[in-house]
């Protein structure tokens, strides 16, 4: 009866111990904290969808990491994203570092918002497009790094 017990206990054990050994290795680190939009000082204004939400702060979040490759990740096919990236950390990433308010307006299919930094005179504008152009409502866009943006 004891050996029984004992090994009930241990069967017991070895299960615990090699779940938990799965849970020990899963990173649980929420997404926002390893995507650096957890430490933005911003204030929204408008009406985002949470898609346009999450681009724009994923946009700020490279500017103030000074990340034009992330950058160049986040915008529209076509043009020089990679150019247009470096120019826009170069213009904005101090400015980024700063609180921030971004005023959401909604298009059709797609979303502008104008982000005005602490201490900045001028404003940065966003231009949200579809991510997929064949499924423009699934909530999911990319920002145009235009010369005029």
């Amino acid at each position: 009866m004891r050996r029984a017990s004992t090994s009930v206990w241990l069967a017991g054990a070895l299960v615990l111990l090699l779940g938990g050994c799965d849970t020990l290795s899963t990173d649980k680190t929420p997404d926002r904290i390893k995507d650096g939009t957890a430490e933005l000082e911003l204030t929204v204004t408008g009406r985002p969808t949470p898609g346009t939400l999450a681009t724009a702060e994923h946009v700020l979040a490279r500017l103030e990491a000074r990340d034009a490759d992330g950058l160049a990740e986040l915008a529209a096919e076509g043009g020089e994203r990679e150019k247009d990236a470096k120019r826009w950390v170069a213009r904005w990433g101090d400015a980024a570092r700063r609180p921030a308010t971004v005023d959401f307006r909604l298009g059709e299919m797609e979303a502008s918002a104008d982000v005005r930094f602490k201490g900045e005179r001028s404003r940065l504008s966003l231009l949200l497009i579809p991510k997929d152009k064949n499924k423009p409502y699934d909530d999911r866009f990319v920002v145009v790094l235009g010369e005029d943006q």
